[in-house]
């Protein structure tokens, strides 16, 4: 009897031992599961879309001030929503692009704005510089023209050779 006492006291001992060490090391050492092909495939969807924002990021500030320019950019934003639309684990992606393409019409809107105030700049410079110049009266008279400078008089010592007319075949 003590015989069997002893072994169920020491396997009882054992068992807390190897709880209390899970225990221990489960604070430690946290149990991290291998990530599922769903994980998998949203984090290479992350890594794809942050290379693609650097990626964009770098042709924007080459086409910053083409209006074509940036309508071909929000084209491509704009495919790559039809190509996403229905898969579901692409929302980050298209959130960036919906983004990104009301950033980039908001600064052709700028660029309109920043030519017609040129072109209305340019006009009322035309219209300044027309009404600064004097116009003569209807009823005057141009200016005769006044007379050309006599040419030198070539020195005999140099005298330079006429021009021989151009030869035709």
């Amino acid at each position: 009897m003590k015989n069997k006492l002893a072994i169920a006291f020491f396997a009882l001992l054992l068992l807390l031992g190897f709880v209390s060490w899970n225990v221990w090391y489960a604070v430690y050492e946290p149990v991290t599961p291998t990530p599922s092909l769903v994980e998998l495939g949203r984090q290479q969807l992350h890594n794809q879309l942050q290379q693609s924002v650097s990626r964009e990021t770098e042709i924007e500030k080459q086409d910053w001030d083409s209006v074509t320019l940036l309508r071909s950019l929000i084209e491509a934003h704009q495919h790559r929503i039809d190509q996403l639309k229905d898969n579901s684990q692409a929302g980050e992606i298209l959130a960036h692009d919906r983004v990104a393409i009301a950033r980039i019409e908001k600064r052709i809107a700028d660029l309109k704005a920043q030519q017609a105030q040129q072109a209305q700049q340019a006009d009322s410079s035309a219209v300044e510089s027309d009404q600064t110049s004097p116009n003569p009266p209807a009823n005057s008279r141009p200016a005769p023209p006044t007379a050309k400078p006599a040419r030198k008089a070539q020195s005999p010592a140099s005298p330079k050779p006429a021009p021989s007319p151009p030869q035709t075949h």
